[in-house]
């Protein structure tokens, strides 16, 4: 702060009365400032006076439903993109998913320092390869221009239009209003208005606890230091009284309050959390400053945490088997609640991949968002002339001269097909993790002997090249023998999950019996070719005449005498 700035200030709350002279001891006789000694003479306004967007004072707006506050100026016109300059992933151990643009103009800008606090490392979700891309500038952000909705290659586009569904009571009435009254209110309840229209269908507060906590414990080292945890280490009581009645009308949130939120899994919506970080912000830019480190933190953990509810809110259980990843080596293959379409993927350099359409670009050139089979599952984006739909009969793709991480990519997603023919409930958050990975490991059996019974076999002509009509008929007809009814988010039916358990758990009761029984018939096995039998009568032998005859006992090698005497090798 300059010279001038701090005296304004000064100035300011001398006027106001949060600071008052007084005499000083001595003979100087000089003024010292103070903060007023009782709470209860300072000014108190029932509404916020700072603006809730650039977090300055002056001339702002009342939220007509609460007690938020805003510049005319400042206020968003979509409420989730924010109106300061992201920062950029540039230089970063990770990139994000390319749903963002940098085409749109920027308000507020300014320069961003990176703070000196852990980086944290990103999750599955947000590998994405972006060296087949434009070079991207320093701001990122969100674009409209791509659909949560997957879009199938075959599928018209007049076809996969969102049906919104009917919010009843004040939410609806909320989107029913005209835009001028939406502009009326802050950041805050406009996103509240909207939060059960962009929370995932059915998506419990259990399951929704979980999905934040992941997010939570990876980006929250980005602010080392909250208002909360500054009062509580610095000030007194009277000194905290004084500058929450005076800096803030909302709750004072930190870290430590977020967390037990997330623990008591008091959010019921996505949005929640999301306007929880937003109060959050506000209340560190008022009061450490729009220029401080700790504000500059806030930035990029909203940058995090608002991709993380991309993801989640695309596909959430893609999210949770991600961050899921160490317990399961087959993280990938396991079904979604909602559908993704399989293609093969063409990047330069590389042979068609299999792969997960995770979203897709509205915009032309039409690009679809991927995620790849096998590996690290990265993701990239394809032109939609490098996107072809995957067949019922994915044997003609596994060729002896296929790479291995090529062979290990297509026996993943043949896992993932006959895992696909079970219901999605057994492998969703409230299912049992025992028959979820006994399922896995009965499709890997049967995919391992695929391949291998594909590989013995000698090497087929390569296919033909289809003709451009010929390959609009079949994209026109692949997915038509792959509809199936959409399941239920939630928990499974417990008389058909308890049957299927059942059944799983017996299936590989019998399998562990049966390895048992083999293994103790190989080792009988092994004990008998290590015997010696009699060479007259085959019974146990108990001594050796030679190295080519053994006897049970003397009278069967004197029978055996005459016999064995013209191959003998010792000399009697």
């Amino acid at each position: 702060m300059s010279a001038g700035a701090a005296s304004l200030s000064v100035k300011n709350a001398t006027e106001q009365g949060i600071l008052v002279a007084r005499a000083g001891g001595g003979r100087s006789k000089r003024l010292i400032l103070a903060f007023c000694q009782k709470v209860s003479r300072l000014p108190s306004s029932p509404n916020d006076t700072f603006c809730f967007e650039c977090h300055l004072p002056g001339v702002v707006k009342k939220c007509i439903s609460c007690v938020r506050s805003f510049h005319e100026n400042c206020q968003r016109q979509d409420p989730e993109k924010p109106n300061y300059s992201v920062p950029s992933d540039k230089g970063q151990p990770y990139q994000f998913p390319v749903n963002e643009s940098d085409d749109e103009p920027l308000n507020n800008t300014q320069n961003l320092e990176i703070p000196k606090t852990p980086t944290p490392l990103l999750d599955h979700n947000s590998n994405i390869d972006q060296t087949l891309l434009a070079s991207a500038d320093f701001l990122k952000h969100e674009n409209i221009e791509w659909d949560d909705d997957v879009f199938f290659v075959c599928e018209q586009k007049g076809a996969r239009q969102r049906k919104l569904p009917r919010i009843k009571d004040e939410l609806q009435s909320s989107l029913d209003s005209d835009e001028g009254s939406d502009l009326e209110r802050c950041t805050h309840c406009r996103l509240l208005a909207l939060a059960a229209l962009h929370n995932p269908p059915q998506l419990d507060k259990q399951e929704l606890g979980c999905l934040l906590k992941y997010s939570w414990d990876q980006h929250h080292s980005w602010i080392s230091m909250d208002v909360a945890k500054y009062m509580a280490k610095n000030w007194n009581e009277r000194d905290k009284a004084l500058v929450k009645r005076l800096l803030f009308k909302t709750k004072i949130l930190g870290l430590r309050d977020i967390e037990q939120n997330i623990a008591a899994e008091k959010y019921t919506y996505l949005t929640e959390f999301l306007m929880d970080l937003l109060d959050l912000q506000h209340n560190m830019a008022v009061f450490f400053g729009r220029k401080s480190v700790e504000y500059n933190a806030t930035k990029w953990l909203m940058r995090d945490v608002t991709h993380d509810i991309r993801e989640i809110r695309r596909c959430p259980d893609c999210f949770r088997y991600s961050n899921e990843a160490s317990q399961s080596d087959l993280w990938f293959a396991k079904p979604c609640l909602q559908r993704h379409e399989l293609v093969f993927a063409k990047q330069v350099g590389s042979p068609p991949w299999p792969a997960k359409v995770m979203s897709v670009s509205k915009r032309q050139p039409i690009k679809y968002d991927v995620r790849f089979f096998g590996g690290t599952h990265s993701r990239a984006l394809i032109s939609e002339r490098d996107i072809t739909p995957i067949e019922s009969d994915i044997q003609s793709h596994i060729k002896p001269r296929n790479s291995r991480a090529l062979s290990a990519a297509i026996r993943e997603l043949q896992c993932h097909m006959m895992l696909s023919h079970y219901s999605a409930s057994l492998f969703g958050f409230h299912a049992d993790p025992t028959v979820a990975e006994n399922l896995i490991k009965v499709a890997l059996s049967h995919c391992t002997e695929s391949m291998e019974t594909s590989a013995s076999g000698k090497r087929g002509r390569p296919p033909t090249p289809a003709t451009p009509a010929a390959r609009r008929r079949r994209l026109n007809n692949t997915t038509s023998n792959t509809s199936s009814p959409v399941p239920i988010r939630g928990i499974p039916d417990s008389v058909a999950y308890d049957s299927l358990t059942a059944e799983v758990l017996q299936a590989n009761n019998d399998l562990l019996k049966c390895r048992k029984e083999l293994s103790a018939t190989q080792r009988k096995l092994a004990e008998v070719k290590r015997k010696q039998w009699c060479y007259h009568c085959l019974d146990e032998a108990v001594f050796n005449c030679c190295f080519t005859a053994s006897y049970c006992s003397v009278e069967c090698q004197r029978r055996d005498k005459r016999r064995h005497q013209a191959t003998c090798q010792v000399t009697h």
